[in-house]
């Protein structure tokens, strides 16, 4: 593809958008990026080392360690304090970080910037066309248009691109989980190093860690059936947020409430939503889709971002080593199904504890986590999460069968 000099538009400029056009730039791919909003945003998230391994190969795990805190494992209690269990949060030589998500967003959107990558911001995508000439026309909110040869749609789990290259799919769905969180400064929290810790609270899941600095990050998570309706968290302050959560958890083990009482910043409420069935291709014609896009999952998992730039390298990949544009989508989409389907199974194993708030439901699962945990969540059991590696140099061949995903031709990539 390298000697056709085609150019990509990628829709969305998150994590797997900036990472995809450099890597393109790598493959000598043109790249540019648009993004609908003016500044980055967003919260934070558990990077999992499967995806620090995307960033060591840009060049920016250091830059990721350094924004963020290093962690290795987890361990969960239930409100009272009881212990359930444990497990690891590395493999394949590699930790996992806990970052902020505009910082992270941002190092790799600088990173593209620096490289000389167009990220042209303010652009929320209206239509897209594909031309007798076979180009793509992306038409802005704004009334301007941008073309390119290919368009890559990362524009997440709402996806405009999506939307427009399948209209049936029905899309999004919230998953009964209502999200806050925080950070917290200038009290003391013991904590084994580079832990999270996982409550499931009377009410509520709750989950934090303490970096060796002593700043928290924290996150909860409140189970409702009935989606919210929209805007009706609209207009509710930094102060009554908290106290709204020091209730919920209220009848928990004290140290939530200290890491809430002493938080210098809350979270407005959002609410969490996957696909529980991925689109029945990824692609039509030059448009393919990356990211939460294609396959987002419950944050539950701790993967989302994660498998957004695991997707990042195998379509520029794809895109370098496979000239047939069709065979080259179908390919990436091979490689890269199944996995992000067990990935689902993951998230939706993880809120499934989260949603239980009755009495009786909370005994079973505190009987049964431990062995739960014992089966699915050893270090054995979690290899193929964490230790997946991408090898960028190694050439791909293309697949001809939905099997081949496990084994990328040149033992590239391992599950």
């Amino acid at each position: 593809m390298s000697s056709q000099k085609r150019k990509v538009m990628i829709i969305g400029c998150g994590i797997a958008g900036p990472a995809l056009a450099l890597f393109l730039k790598r493959a000598g791919i043109e790249a540019e990026i648009y993004e609908a909003r003016e500044t980055t945003d967003g919260l934070s998230l558990s990077l999992s080392c499967n995806g620090v391994a995307v960033l060591q190969e840009l060049g920016l795990d250091r830059a990721a360690f350094a924004e963020g805190s290093a962690v290795t494992r987890w361990l969960m209690r239930n409100g009272r304090g009881k212990p359930l269990g444990g497990g690891i949060l590395a493999g394949g030589g590699l930790k996992s970080v806990f970052i902020k998500r505009a910082p992270l967003t941002m190092l790799i959107a600088d990173e593209a910037e620096r490289q000389g990558i167009n990220i042209v911001r303010g652009k929320k995508l209206q239509n897209i066309e594909v031309t007798s000439q076979g180009d793509v026309v992306a038409t802005f909110q704004d009334g301007t248009n941008a073309s390119a040869d290919i368009l890559i749609g990362s524009d997440g789990v709402h996806s405009r691109t999506r939307q427009i290259i399948d209209p049936a799919f029905p899309g999004a769905i919230y998953t009964g989980l209502i999200n806050s969180g925080g950070y917290t400064s200038g009290i003391a929290v013991a904590s084994p190093p580079e832990t999270v810790h996982f409550i499931f609270g009377k009410r509520a899941f709750f989950g934090y860690h303490v970096t060796p600095t002593g700043y928290i990050y924290w996150f909860t998570n409140q189970p409702q059936e009935e989606e919210p309706a929209k805007g009706v968290f609209d207009g509710i302050a930094d102060e009554e947020r908290k106290q709204q959560m020091l209730e919920l958890y209220r009848d928990d083990q004290p140290i939530i409430g200290e890491i809430i009482e002493a938080a210098e910043t809350t979270f407005p409420y959002f609410l969490s939503y996957a696909l529980p069935r991925q689109p029945g291709s990824w692609h039509k014609g030059p448009i393919a889709l990356i990211g939460d896009a294609a396959h987002a999952i419950s944050p539950s998992s701790g993967q989302g971002a994660s498998m957004a730039l695991e997707d990042a390298i195998v379509l520029a990949r794809c895109l370098r080593d496979i000239p047939d544009l069709e065979q080259c989508f179908t390919t990436y989409e091979q490689l890269r199904r199944e996995r992000t389907v067990k990935m689902f199974e993951v998230g939706e194993r993880g809120d499934s504890g989260k949603h239980a708030i009755r009495p009786m439901q909370q005994w079973f699962r505190d009987l049964t986590a431990p062995i739960f945990l014992k089966l699915f969540a050893n270090p054995k059991a979690s290899d193929w999460m964490f230790s997946y590696r991408v090898a960028w140099d190694e050439p791909i061949g293309a697949h001809t069968a939905g099997s081949n995903e496990r084994r990328e031709i040149g033992g590239a990539i391992r599950m």
